[in-house]
Formats: structure tokens, sequence, C-alpha cells
């Protein structure tokens, strides 16, 4: 196997387990819409081979430790935004009480 493809593989395992792990402990849950939670795994997985860190694919990398640590997934900005909104920002993680919005967004 590819040594790229297996690097992937193994950072999505942990990328999977460690959301996984968070939601039982959280007390939200994970969107029930799965193709919404592949894409973002598998952009925490590509952030995770470029920079080291699982860092939140719908957030700008800025270079900064400091700054960058706080979109580390789960971000320092998710519980604001889902009590806000009903999920956060990467639509990864939602309310206890989520309801999928429709295809047209409503």
């Amino acid at each position: 196997m590819d040594d790229n493809k297996e690097q992937k593989e193994q950072e999505e395992i942990k990328i999977r387990k460690m959301i996984a792990d968070y939601i039982t402990h959280s007390p939200y849950k994970l969107n029930p819409d799965t193709k919404i939670v592949d894409r973002v795994a598998k952009g925490l997985v590509m952030r995770k081979i470029k920079y080291g860190y699982a860092y939140c694919p719908c957030r700008l990398v800025m270079g900064d430790i400091e700054k960058d640590r706080k979109i580390i997934c789960p971000c320092v900005y998710h519980a604001e935004e889902i009590e806000r909104d009903g999920e956060c920002h990467c639509q990864l993680f939602v309310s206890s009480n989520y309801q999928a919005k429709d295809k047209k967004g409503e």
C-alpha cells in the first residue's frame, strides 16, 4: 500500500476516535449527516498531516502557534457557536436537540 494512503488511513482512524471520544464526554452530538462528518473528518486528516495538528478545516491557519492552538478540533469557538446556532461552524458537532436542516437550508 502507498505510504501516503496508509498514513491518511491511520490518521483518519485516530481523528474519528478523537471525535467519538469527545462526543461521549460532552453535551454535544455528531451531526447526523454523515456526508458532513466525512468531509470534516477528511479535512482534519489533511491538516493533521500537513501541519501536525488537527486544525479545524473551516478556519484559517495563521502560522502562529498561540493563535492556531485555538482552532485545534474541537476548537475554542465550538461551544459558543453550538449554543447560538445549534451547530459549530464546521457543522461537525451539534446540540443535543439539533434538527437537521432540509436540503434548501431552511
